[in-house]
């Protein structure tokens, strides 16, 4: 007698599709990448110091073409990860509205070391 064969329903069929994928992510090796400050999310008032000055900025060149009206360069800058300095490059980012100006954030150096001061819109 053959072997039948459960029948799966489309929620079902949806469901694995969209779950699977995310079992081999988890189980594979994963490296941290920090994330571009434009898209950090979290208290924009705490403060995150170091001992150690970063490296001097980076030369960037923007890359590509401006994808519209909208958006606006936002360079990039040295993040401290492990007790590593590394580089997050510059991007697009879309202005929250048509006037907005990205003001960069940049390491200050103050009395318990050089202090992350966040970038922000205005």
């Amino acid at each position: 007698m053959p072997t039948r064969w459960p029948v799966l329903s489309l929620p079902l069929v949806a469901m694995a599709v969209l779950v699977l994928p995310g079992f081999f992510v988890l189980s594979s090796c994963t490296v941290e990448t920090p994330n571009h400050e434009v898209m950090m999310e979290g208290n924009p008032e705490a403060e995150v110091y170091t001992d150690e000055a970063p490296p001097p900025p980076r030369e960037e060149v923007v890359v590509g073409v401006e994808p519209g009206p909208n958006y606006i360069w936002v360079g990039g800058y040295w993040t401290r990860h492990h007790s590593n300095w590394y580089w997050v490059r510059g991007r697009w980012a879309a202005r929250p509205h048509p006037n907005a100006e990205w003001v960069p954030g940049r390491w200050e150096h103050r009395d318990r070391g050089h202090v992350w001061v966040r970038g922000h819109w205005r």
